[in-house]
């Protein structure tokens, strides 16, 4: 079985929480005997300026400009601007000669805002069209609505409805979506009941190099890293540093550190004695490890943050709002601890600091629900049965 895999990041090598997720799954795909090949958008205006390939993970690159100015008068206006920012004819164009030369059996298309390019290769391919589901978009938009005030919530309400229009048009195109989480599959079977849907897990490798005790009484590192230029993550940041920092004058010896690109100036000027502020890192990962707690003090968004799961991965406890934890069947004071307001959050760090035993179960806990939950080999065994099996394809 032949799949061609289309996402709107660079995926080789991933460079952040979405791409690892997408990387995940192709290559539990491969060790379920599929035959992957990779077509990625890359944004970062780091790369070559045409396609590159690599032959050793069949992977293609191609780079794409997402500045919203660039796209404001497209002639694309029909769709979303948030949408048309990741269509390009170049690409596109590049992506039908792979398609056509490769001749998949299936393609998976990770992003809704990918969705613009199914029309082009219906045109071309007769493979069945999956849409895998990173979030639900509607939500986070109407999330955006609740701290917009004045002017700006009118260009945002348009935003949302404009989004909601389009991702339910998106559902309804591919011939089988494929949600990360229950609540987002109830979520398209509420809004669109003739989709056809299979939920499907982000995939993560319990991590064994992880410390494997602390030192209890003081001394925490807390650790926060996000991609800076996504509204709902600088969100989480000025409430941290505005709210909860203040009132961890309770504890003693403590440091936060704060780490991803896009790192705006305000949050850099935020540096101090106590508050490391590191911008973008060379491996996640290797920061995750470093920290005694990853505090995820997130108001909106969507979707299953893959921060949180590498984290837990990585035997690394997690302190986060109810929200952080969204689409995970984690509990509070078992695989985590769940904070809403920054007083709760200031009395979760002071127990994970100085209660006996709480770092270690909230790690071992953590470690147990991603083997069982998330297990990559498991979730591509399952979506390789479902590829091998008869896709009902739209008309």
């Amino acid at each position: 079985m032949k799949a061609l895999i289309l996402s709107k990041k660079q995926v080789h090598p991933p460079t952040d929480g979405e791409s690892m997720a997408v990387y995940t799954l192709g290559k539990s795909l491969e060790c379920a005997g599929a035959d992957v090949v990779w077509f990625s958008l890359d944004s970062s205006g780091k790369s070559l300026k045409e396609l590159r390939y690599d032959e050793e993970n069949q992977a293609y690159t191609m780079p794409i400009n997402t500045a919203v100015a660039s796209h404001f008068f497209s002639y694309q206006r029909k769709y979303p601007l948030q949408v048309r920012r990741f269509y390009n004819a170049d690409a596109a164009s590049s992506l039908h000669e792979v398609v056509s030369h490769y001749e998949p059996d299936v393609i998976q298309i990770e992003s809704v805002f990918l969705a613009t390019y199914i029309e082009g290769l219906r045109k071309i391919s007769h493979a069945p069209i999956i849409l895998r589901l990173h979030n639900i978009e509607e939500e986070i938009w109407q999330n955006r609505l609740a701290g917009v005030r004045g002017l700006h919530y009118a260009l945002y309400q348009k935003m949302a409805n404009d989004i909601r229009r389009f991702e339910r048009l998106a559902w309804s195109s591919a011939d089988l979506v494929l949600p990360i989480s229950h609540a987002d599959n109830e979520l398209v079977r509420m809004n669109c009941p003739e989709v056809s849907t299979k939920v499907i897990p982000i995939g993560m490798v319990a991590d064994h190099i992880a410390q494997p005790n602390r030192i209890t009484g003081g001394g925490l590192r807390l650790g926060l890293i996000a991609s800076w230029d996504w509204s709902p993550n600088a969100e989480a940041a000025e409430w941290l540093l505005d709210e909860i920092v203040p009132q961890l004058n309770v504890l003693d010896n403590w440091t936060l550190h704060l780490a991803g690109r896009n790192m705006p100036s305000w949050l850099v000027k935020r540096r101090s004695n106590q508050i490391h502020i590191l911008g973008e890192v060379k491996l996640a990962l290797h920061f995750v490890r470093s920290m005694d707690v990853m505090v995820m003090p997130f108001k909106s968004g969507g979707g299953v943050r893959v921060k949180v799961l590498e984290a837990l991965a990585a035997g690394i406890p997690c302190i986060g709002t109810s929200k952080a934890f969204q689409g995970l069947a984690v509990a509070d004071n078992h695989e985590v601890l769940i904070a809403e307001d920054a007083e709760q959050f200031v009395e979760a760090i002071c127990r994970i600091s100085s209660e006996e035993g709480l770092w270690d179960s909230l790690r071992q806990r953590g470690m147990h629900y991603v083997k069982q939950h998330h297990n990559p080999s498991t979730i591509g065994e399952a979506l390789y049965e479902k590829y091998s099996n008869s896709i009902d394809k739209k008309d």
